[in-house]
């Protein structure tokens, strides 16, 4: 065998020239494993591609979506493999390829497609006919300003309705227009004529006449709790309490304190005691002392005295050590007297009040009953020298040194109130049948309705008179009203600010309408805590409580008002809370009310005034037509409120799409446009999550979907319902087969 395998080399190396063979040139070798990759939507992860090569190569991607490293090397290598998230509903490919040499390999690379579809509104044109009854309140003093007088007007509201229009409101309730002694204008001092600051009546006139043009109406803010002191009435009551024909029209007293225990102050409504407010002198006598008085104390007998004389003697200091008498005077308080002899009290002092004194058995200044012995009801006027007889009733009044009338005023001694009698027959009183007449006048004139001020102080925070007077108050303007030639029922809203439980639902007894004060809180509230799982529920629970007093009950809803510190100062000045606060309102049953400068995104704190919250408005950035009335009681300018109002200008916001202006705009536009958003049924639609806030509504054969998501971050919401149609948008919204990704504050409607 070896004798053949030396022959065989043999003959290969003579084939061979007898030369050694040379070696072969290096094989180019690559491998590139896995041949495919797969990636989801959103695969943020890390795949490795491995490639095996003899020499050095690169590597390149068909699309920039895909992103390789290294992207060369030589020899064997891993490389990183990460795509871009894919937004597209459908799914995309592409590849990556190794180049060696002459050698390539490839990897099929695929993504699967998002399955999402952006949401973008598709609302129905709107055809011009407003359905919605959304009411704008207007302060007319620092609306507009036609004539440059610092003030605005009646014709600078009327120069821009077609602002108001836009807004899609259809009505407008406008701050009190009579004549008045403050800004404000919650005085009044004749209910049948206008501010001359605001216009004439011819411009009142003009100004209804074009409103109406617009399908707008005008409600008028009416003061039925107190007039101002400067009213022809309560001039004439005060030159004359006891003659004038007008001593009726309000809260009179000569000794208020046992007129009220004895149940004589009529708009005490059955109470022996005010809840807000208190008596003032009419100035008609001098019922204080400013000198030196000695008072002596007999408590021998049956019957207690007290007797008063001018002296000149020494003062002497009160008894702060063993007193069992006192003398409470003025603003002094109570001052120790001495016994001088057993039962004998005795001291003096320097007497400078404008009130009068009561005999104390003890210096508890609470007023405790039993305690405190004054005058006699009917008998309260000590004359110098003579002994006074002391009544240790619970009528018991202050002892004065003359007499007076006082006058009751709930809200300060400029705003006295108004007496309509004995609730049980208030219709029949003077000041009743007044301003009847005087609502009638404006009813005549063309106004569609009043907001009643301070309704629960009429009779003194007392539900059943007030809801009396309220009713015969509503039936009478009524009357008129459908006098006038009208078919529907006048609009009366009334200011009933307390709780809705305890009060607010109660008023309904005697009013169509009444604000509901909880709503504003609790929109702040569950966007503040990112809530929002029992907002249709309580939303149902008014429009259901309401209705149940009276059938025709229309809700009126707000977020904040003229007496309120602004609602952006309530979520801390937060644009994204303001604009969703805006559609949640807008897209809630009821009757919404928007206040002036809300829809620009004011913001402003109450403070020594309450201009912070009551600013004009900047129709453009250069502040030109400026009212400059409301920004504090002294009409000076404040700089803070300029730069805010300049900053939010109209004309700056109308362009900008998306700035608290427009929102308002759209999500009016779209309640104006859609019947079962402006007057449908709410049933709570119950989608998953404490954030969300989801509910239908419901007129005839259309049904909407509202959904807010009131989180500040993205969340996911599994709905049943068909989402083709979306109608509205406010942020940013994606639907994946029937998941509703909802981005932070982001409030959406479908039709279904």
């Amino acid at each position: 065998m070896k004798k053949y395998l030396w022959i065989l080399a043999a003959m290969v190396l003579a084939a061979c020239g007898g030369k050694e063979p040379v070696n072969p040139e290096p094989v180019e070798s690559l491998s590139v494993t896995p041949s495919t990759l797969s990636f989801t939507d959103e695969d943020t992860s890390t795949k490795l591609v491995t490639v095996t090569s003899s020499s050095a190569w690169s590597a390149s991607v068909s699309a920039g979506w895909m992103h390789v490293s290294p992207e060369s090397g030589s020899g064997n290598a891993s490389v990183s493999v990460t795509v871009e998230p894919n937004t597209a509903e459908g799914a995309r490919t592409g590849s990556i390829t190794i180049s060696a040499g002459s050698k390539t390999g490839s990897v099929s690379v695929t993504q699967a497609g998002a399955g999402k579809v952006e949401v973008v509104p598709s609302p129905a044109a709107f055809d011009g006919t407003k359905r919605s009854s959304t009411t704008y309140q207007l302060l007319v003093y620092s609306f507009a300003d036609s004539n440059g007088d610092g003030v605005g007007d009646f014709k600078g509201i009327e120069k821009h309705l077609d602002y108001l229009d836009d807004l899609g409101v259809t009505a407008l309730w406008l701050s009190p227009s009579h004549p008045t002694n403050s800004y404000h204008g919650y005085d009044v001092n004749d209910y049948t004529s206008l501010n001359p600051l605001f216009g004439t009546e011819a411009d009142f006139q003009s100004l209804l006449d074009a409103a109406h043009a617009k399908g707008i109406k005008i409600y008028m803010d009416f003061v039925l709790n107190h007039s101002g002191t400067g009213h022809a009435w309560f001039q004439s009551v005060k030159a004359d309490p006891k003659n004038s024909p007008y001593k009726d029209y309000y809260v009179l007293s000569a000794n208020p304190t046992s007129d009220a225990l004895d149940g004589r102050v009529d708009n005490y409504g059955g109470s022996k005691s005010a809840g807000m407010g208190g008596w003032n002198s009419l100035g008609d006598g001098n019922i204080g002392y400013k000198g030196r008085l000695h008072f002596k104390v007999d408590w021998t007998g049956s019957v207690k005295t007290v007797t008063v004389t001018e002296t000149t003697e020494a003062v002497q200091s009160p008894n702060t050590t063993n007193a069992t008498r006192w003398i409470h005077v003025g603003s002094r308080g109570s001052l120790g007297m001495y016994e001088t002899s057993t039962g004998i009290f005795e001291l003096t002092i320097d007497v400078d009040t404008d009130w009068g004194f009561l005999v104390r058995t003890s210096n508890d200044d609470s007023w405790p009953s039993g305690t405190k012995y004054g005058g006699t009801p009917g008998n309260t006027v000590i004359t110098l020298g003579k002994p006074f007889k002391l009544d240790n009733s619970d009528s018991a009044a202050d002892i004065v040194f003359g007499e007076t009338t006082y006058y009751f005023g709930a809200f300060g001694s400029y705003m006295p109130d108004l007496n309509y009698g004995p609730y049980t027959s208030c219709e029949t009183s003077g000041a009743f049948k007044a301003t009847v007449d005087a609502a009638t006048k404006w009813v005549n004139m063309g106004v569609d309705g009043f907001r009643l001020d301070a309704v629960i102080w009429i009779y003194n925070a007392q539900i059943a008179p007030n809801q009396r007077f309220l009713k015969q108050w509503y039936d009478a303007v009524n009357t008129a009203y459908k006098a006038a030639g009208h078919s529907d029922d006048i609009f009366v809203v009334g200011e009933a600010w307390d709780d809705h439980d305890k009060v607010e639902k109660l008023y309904y007894e005697g009013l169509i309408s009444n604000f509901e004060f909880n709503y504003g809180s609790m929109v702040s509230g569950m966007l503040g805590n990112q809530n929002a799982s029992g907002y249709v529920n309580a939303v149902n629970g008014y429009l259901t409580d309401h209705k149940a007093v009276r059938p025709d009950a229309i809700t009126s809803i707000f977020l904040t008002n003229h007496d309120q510190d602004r609602f952006a100062e309530w979520v801390g000045k937060n644009e994204a809370k303001e604009k969703q606060a805006a559609a949640i309102l807008l897209s809630t049953p009821g009757k919404p009310f928007i206040y002036q400068g809300e829809e620009l995104g004011f913001y402003g704190k109450k403070g020594s005034t309450d201009a912070p919250v009551r600013q004009p408005i900047g129709w453009d950035a250069s502040l030109t037509d400026l009212p400059k009335y409301a920004l504090s009681d002294n009409h000076k300018s404040d700089l803070t409120d300029y730069n805010m109002v300049k900053a939010k200008a109209v004309s700056i916001q109308q362009e900008d799409a998306g700035s608290v202006l427009n929102v308002y705009r759209s999500w009016s536009r779209l309640r104006n446009t859609y019947p079962a958003l402006a007057g449908g049924e709410m049933t709570n639609a119950g989608l998953s999550g404490s954030s969300i806030a989801s509910w239908y509504m419901t007129s005839g054969n259309q049904k909407l979907l509202v959904i807010h998501n009131i989180a500040t971050s993205q969340k996911e919401v599994k709905v049943t319902d068909s989402m083709s149609k979306p109608v509205a948008l406010l942020g940013s919204a994606q639907i994946k087969d029937q998941t509703l990704i909802m981005g932070a504050n982001t409030s959406v409607v479908f039709e279904l």
